[in-house]
């Protein structure tokens, strides 16, 4: 059986947009110049059964923040530019079912300092579906069918390009290109993953899920990508992160990108995969970008046998064994043609006749034991580094090692790796070789001025130490210089070094130790490192180094005293308690024996004074300082349910002194602050209406009399007065009551508002003509942090106008004979000895007065009225029966009056 392990393919065909031709792929962001870089976003698209109508011809990207996903650039759209095939590394085992094409999108983009600032960095983003159908380790089926999809979303992430105010320049890593190899089963493959970086930045790589899309669309809605985070694809049962292929080892990258796998013995078909590679610079990560790919295993593998390598020292007649680790040394004294290994390739393969006789090797030198710049040491190389080898020959390379070691001490290891010609990748053997070569002669630099221990008193006269080191291969000298955390010239020193003299250094070191003019508070010892090497031929490690041990001796200075004239003796921290609306004053003193500048003041490190109406001007004197500190504790400014207790630090600060020390003493002033005292206001209740009757407190009221009450407050605080309030705060009743007219008042010292209600026959519900109402009254004295009130209460019994119809006897004669008595007909009654009543009966909610209306015998009406107190003068009527209709609301009264002269 033959199998073939492909990057790169396709197994079906798909006729839609959402189409089955998705390889992988990644983006790049390229600094070109100022704030100009170029997005590039490279698409691998599967050939051979690839839909051609799902190749985009421009692709539209969004940029987001990373730390809210808020879009930063809405658009931008890439264009492709270029199209080329993806190479094989064998290009004679290339076959016709592998074509994968390598499409560029490109633009350019401003990233404005202004805008792209932000720590947390952004991210570039494009989704489009859909994968390869039919893949062994994912769910990608068409998504039409209703199956699982699987599709891609491009992703990049790149830093500000600002930081701590700085322009901060990057270009995200370029990635090698993939190839369309094979391999087979049951064989290791491998291929170079790493990338370059613009920047020098450091490069991790990891393997990671494939990211899906949010959405089986062909396209997003829209065609615009949406913010992140992005769904991992979904693993078949079986596979998973850590189980990408069922390698026997699975699929691992290294350190630098390379990629290795051996694909199980029976794993034919296509599988997905992505590698993160994360970029670092001094430690700390600035970016990531993701590249999908794809492999496949088919069944079409050939039998090839890998080479073999053996080695030996140049002038040894026996070559190692196989496999055997290779040891050689060299003297400083052989010659550069003789500080050489020669090694020997053969291959079976070149005696198979499926192979016509032959085998084209190769060889290539790694560093195992050492970084090197770049992978391979082609610098090793001989002229001719391939051969074909025929029926059984073997190829033979002499490799020569350089006279300067790789690594200090000389000794190093490297692996020679021969290469053969099978497909779909070379087959290859290495020979590990530990090398030591001596390095040449060469005398170390000394320095002539021994190391210098130096103690001085402030003020002492000018320090100077010449310098002096020799090399005694009169070689050029490089000269470096350490310290242990301060400027040499802030420190009143200079250190002049010239090496420019061959096998020579020459310099001088001074001192100047016034304090007046360097500041030497922070610091008084100080160690300075002077190294010197030389450029020897080999640029060994060999130097020698003069230490400077140094210290000063700074004189004294008193310290400032500060105090006040509510502490007592040497207290640094008082404490006491003012209520709001009271005063706190005294005076704080500062004092220096040196007589000193001093600076006296109160510090605003908790809060500002200022603003919560503290008046301290400080003071600024030599010697002795002095303010008063003045505070008015009012309401406006303090708000006790966010802080009652306030720390003022009052300080003294001598730091005007020659060598300016900074010395300062301090003065806490605890002010525990409480609600102000509070005499509780009073409220009173006046009926505005005497007549009408209470009894056991309560206003018994008949309805139809308007209900008139004076409420007043009044409030015995005067420093301040307090801003009073008086408002009805309970109305209820039998029926609710409406219409009543109350204006809450505010006021000081006394403050009164009328109560006024005139209720109708509303109040009265299913026949009850009697409702019990209390209204309170409230004043609030508001007064800051306690505040108090006081409640009254007034309760009323409203009752209907009571009337008695049954009473109710009409007169009912008249005589209008001139005499003035009697001559008139109204309802009334004679109350001795001259007043009259109304004997009406009385309007309630029951009945009420409507009119009279008077007929005569014919039944024409001769009298109408709708006043209550109404008088009928029958004059110039005939005398005779005269017949009236008294109508109420609910009722109707019909009598006879007679007229007679």
């Amino acid at each position: 059986m033959r199998a073939i392990f492909i990057v790169g393919a396709l197994l079906l065909a798909c006729f839609s947009a959402r189409a089955s031709h998705i390889v992988g792929g990644e983006f790049e962001l390229l600094h070109i110049s100022g704030n100009t870089y170029r997005l590039n976003m490279i698409l691998y698209f599967d050939e051979v059964n690839g839909n051609p109508g799902a190749l985009d011809q421009s692709v539209d990207i969004r940029i987001f923040r990373k730390r809210d996903n808020f879009i930063m650039v809405n658009s931008l759209r890439l264009f492709l530019t270029n199209m080329e095939n993806v190479p094989y590394t064998q290009p004679e085992c290339s076959q016709g079912g592998i074509k994968t094409s390598k499409i560029y999108y490109t633009n350019t983009l401003t990233l404005s300092s202004a805008l792209f600032n932000d720590p947390e960095g952004y991210y570039v983003a494009w989704e489009r579906c859909c994968r390869n159908y039919g893949i062994n380790n994912i769910y990608s089926e068409d998504p039409a069918l209703g199956a699982r999809y699987a599709g891609q979303t491009f992703y990049l992430e790149f830093p500000p390009v600002v930081k701590n105010g700085e322009p901060f320049i990057n270009s995200s890593p370029r990635l090698f290109p993939p190839l369309s190899d094979y391999a087979c089963p049951g064989k290791k493959y491998y291929v170079d993953f790493g990338g370059t970086d613009d920047d020098g930045d450091s490069l991790v790589y990891s393997i990671v899920t494939p990211l899906n899309t949010l959405s089986p669309d062909a396209l997003p809605p829209g065609g615009l990508p949406r913010s992140g985070p992005y769904p991992d694809i979904n693993w078949r049962p079986g596979f998973s992160l850590n189980n990408i292929m069922n390698g026997q080892p699975d699929l691992e990258i290294s350190d630098d990108g390379f990629l290795t796998v051996t694909p199980p013995q029976f794993g034919i078909g296509l599988y997905v995969f992505a590698i993160k590679c994360e970029e670092f610079r001094d430690g700390v990560k600035i970016g990531e970008l993701r590249r999908d790919f794809q492999m496949f295993v088919v069944d079409a593998c050939p039998v090839a046998e890998p080479p073999q390598i053996v080695g030996r020292k140049k002038g040894i007649a026996a070559f190692s064994q196989p496999n055997q680790t290779l040891s050689v040394s060299f003297t400083n004294s052989v010659a550069d043609a003789d500080r050489c290994v020669e090694v020997q390739v053969s291959d079976t393969d070149s005696q198979k006749p499926e192979d016509n006789f032959q085998e084209k090797v190769s060889i290539r030198v790694i560093p195992l034991n050492f970084r090197h710049t770049s992978r391979y040491l082609n610098d090793l190389l001989p002229t001719v580094n391939t051969a074909t080898l025929i029926n059984g020959s073997v190829a033979d390379f002499t490799i020569c090692f350089p006279e300067c070691s790789y690594v200090p001490g000389g000794n190093y290891q490297v692996g020679i790796i021969a290469y053969d010609d099978a497909c779909s990748l070379p087959l290859s053997d290495t020979l590990v070789i530990n090398v030591y070569v001596q390095p040449p002669v060469n005398n170390s630099p000394a320095f002539v001025t021994p190391d210098q221990t130096i103690h001085i008193n402030e003020g002492d006269p000018l320090i100077s130490v010449p310098i002096l080191a020799n090399d005694a291969d009169n070689d050029q000298l490089d000269v470096f210089v350490l310290v242990d955390g301060f400027d040499i010239s802030s420190a009143g020193m200079t250190l002049s070094l010239d090496p420019t003299q061959p096998g020579q250094l020459t310099g001088l070191f001074t001192w100047d130790s016034r304090c007046d003019v360097y500041d030497f508070t922070q610091k008084t010892q100080f160690n300075i490192k002077v190294i010197v090497e030389d450029r020897d031929k080999c640029v060994q490690a060999s130097g020698d180094t003069l230490h400077f041990n140094l210290s000063i001796r700074l004189p004294g200075n008193a310290d400032p005293v500060i105090s006040s004239d509510i502490q007592q003796a040497n207290e640094k921290r008082v404490e006491i308690t003012r209520k709001i609306y009271e005063p706190l004053g005294f005076n704080v003193f500062g004092t220096d024996e040196d007589q000193d500048f001093l600076v006296l003041k109160l510090n605003d490190r908790e809060f500002n004074p200022a603003t919560v109406g503290i008046i301290c001007p400080g003071d600024e004197n030599y010697g002795d300082v002095s303010t008063p500190a003045n505070w008015y504790l009012d309401c406006d400014k303090i708000d006790l349910n966010v802080k009652s207790v306030y720390e003022l630090e009052f300080i003294v600060i001598d730091n005007a002194n020659k060598c300016r020390f900074y010395k300062a003493d301090t003065l806490v002033v605890v002010v525990n602050v409480e609600p102000p005292d509070n005499l509780a206001p009073e409220i009173f209740i006046e009926n505005l209406n005497p007549d009408q009757q209470v009894v056991n407190g309560t206003i018994n009221v008949i309805r139809g009399h308007e209900i008139r009450l004076n409420v007043k407050g009044t409030d015995a605080d005067v420093s301040p007065q307090d801003k009073m309030r008086v408002s009805l705060t309970r109305a209820s009743g039998t029926v609710p009551p409406a219409d009543y007219s109350f204006l809450p008042v505010e006021g000081v010292g006394e403050i009164e508002s009328t109560f006024t209600w005139n209720p109708d026959c509303s109040i009265f519900l299913n026949g009850i003509f009697e409702n019990d109402y209390r209204f309170e009254f409230t004043v609030d004295d508001g007064r800051c942090f306690s505040a108090m009130q006081n409640t009254i209460g007034v309760d009323l019994v409203i009752k209907d106008e009571e009337s008695d119809h049954q009473d109710f006897i009409p007169p009912n004669i008249v005589t209008p004979n001139g005499d003035d008595v009697n001559d008139y007909f109204a309802m009334v009654k004679l109350i001795p000895p001259d007043q009259y009543e109304s004997i009406l009966p009385k309007d309630n909610c029951i009945g009420s007065y409507v009119n009279i209306r008077i007929y005569d015998r014919w039944g024409k009406q001769v009298f109408e009225s709708s006043d209550r107190d109404f008088k009928w003068y029958p004059k110039n009527l005939a005398a005779g029966v005269y017949y009236y209709h008294l109508t109420y609301t609910h009722r109707q009264y019909k009598g006879t009056v007679s007229v007679k002269y």
